[in-house]
């Protein structure tokens, strides 16, 4: 199983928004993403640009 790192904005460690994520869904106004520990997280007003299942990296940015 892939287990994802996700950054915002960016790809620095100061980034990071959320590890080990292994679940990714897109509404409305956020993005709601789970960790492998069930941990669920809400990013607002966000897109995904890039999901590279190589590095285990998923990139999200902020909408303007």
């Amino acid at each position: 199983m892939c287990e994802f790192t996700v950054y915002l904005n960016g790809h620095e460690d100061s980034d990071v928004v959320a590890k080990n994520v292994i679940k990714s869904k897109v509404k409305a106004d956020h993005i709601s993403l789970m960790d492998s520990s069930g941990k669920t997280y809400r990013i607002e007003k966000a897109y995904i640009t890039k999901v590279d299942s190589i590095m285990a990296e998923m990139q999200l940015e902020s909408m303007a």
